[in-house]
C-alpha cells in the first residue's frame, strides 16, 4: 500500500511527540517562572490594594496574549538555527504536518495550559489569603469574557506563526514591525478613501462628515455590512489564510 506523502496523523502525532518532548523542560521552566510570578504579585495586590483584584484577570490574559506570540515567533527555531535546520528538515515528515504540529502547540496546547496555570494561580493565591486572612478575594478565570479572549489569541496568533516561518532572526520584533507597517498603509487607504467618497459632501473649509450626510443605503453598508464582513473575515478567515501563506514559507524553506 502506498504510504500518504501529504498528511498522516501518526508522522503528526510523533512529531508533535518529538517537538513537546525535546522542548519539554525549557518550555515548563519559563512557565514556572511567569507563573510564579505572577502568583507573588497576585498576593502582594491583594494584601495592599484589594481594591485592584478585578484587573488581575485582565493583567492574566494580557500576560498570556505577549507570552503567546513571543512563544510562537519561536516555534521554527530549528529551521532558523544552522546546526539543527538540517536534522529538522531531513525529518521524515511533510510540510502540513510540520505546519499543524505548530500550529497545535502554540494555538491549542499553550492557551490551555496557560488557562489552566491562572487557574492553578488563583486557587493557590485564594488557599493563601484563605488560611491566613480568613477571605477569599480572587475570581475565576473561567469565564465568557475570557473564552472569547482565548478565541482572540488563537486568531491573532496565526499572523506570528506566519512571523516565525518567513522571519529568520528577529522573528517577533519583525512580526510586530510588519504588523505596523501594515496598519499604517491600511489607515492611509481608508483615510484616502473616506476623503474621496465623502469629500462632495463636505462643508466648505472643513472635512466633517456625519450620518445625516449618507444616505440610508452608505449608512446601512457602512454600520451594518463592514462590521458584519469584517467579523466573518476574523473569525474565519483569518486562521485559514495566515496558515497557508505559513505552509508556503515553509515550503520554500525545504525547497
Amino acid at each position: 500500500m502506498k504510504t500518504n506523502s501529504i498528511f498522516s496523523f501518526r508522522r503528526l502525532y510523533l512529531l508533535l511527540r518529538r517537538q513537546l518532548l525535546s522542548n519539554a523542560s525549557a518550555w515548563l521552566i519559563a512557565f514556572g517562572a511567569v507563573a510564579g510570578s505572577l502568583l507573588v504579585l497576585s498576593l502582594l495586590v491583594a494584601y495592599f490594594q484589594p481594591a485592584n483584584l478585578a484587573a488581575l484577570t485582565g493583567l492574566y490574559f494580557t500576560v498570556m496574549f505577549i507570552g503567546g506570540y513571543i512563544f510562537t515567533s519561536n516555534i521554527f527555531g530549528e529551521l532558523h538555527h544552522a546546526q539543527r535546520s538540517y536534522q529538522y528538515l531531513t525529518l521524515p515528515v511533510s510540510t502540513t504536518e510540520r505546519l499543524f504540529s505548530a500550529w497545535i502547540i502554540t494555538a491549542i496546547v499553550f492557551p490551555v495550559i496557560a488557562v489552566l496555570s491562572m487557574a492553578l494561580i488563583v486557587l493557590i493565591a485564594n488557599l493563601v489569603m484563605n488560611f491566613t486572612f480568613d477571605v477569599t478575594p480572587f475570581q475565576s478565570v473561567f469565564s465568557k469574557g475570557s473564552w472569547t479572549s482565548v478565541k482572540v489569541y488563537m486568531v491573532t496568533q496565526s499572523v506570528f506563526l506566519l512571523g516565525a516561518a518567513y522571519f529568520r532572526k528577529n522573528n517577533f520584533l519583525k512580526t510586530v514591525l510588519a504588523l505596523f507597517v501594515v496598519s499604517v498603509i491600511f489607515q492611509i487607504v481608508i483615510v484616502t478613501t473616506a476623503y474621496f467618497v465623502f469629500s462632495p459632501f463636505a462643508e466648505e473649509g472643513a472635512f466633517n462628515i456625519g450620518p445625516q450626510h449618507m444616505s440610508q443605503q452608505m449608512e446601512n453598508v457602512f454600520l451594518t455590512h463592514v462590521p458584519a464582513t469584517a467579523r466573518v473575515i476574523f473569525w474565519y478567515l483569518t486562521i485559514p489564510f495566515f496558515l497557508i501563506v505559513t505552509w508556503f514559507s515553509l515550503k520554500e524553506r525545504q525547497v
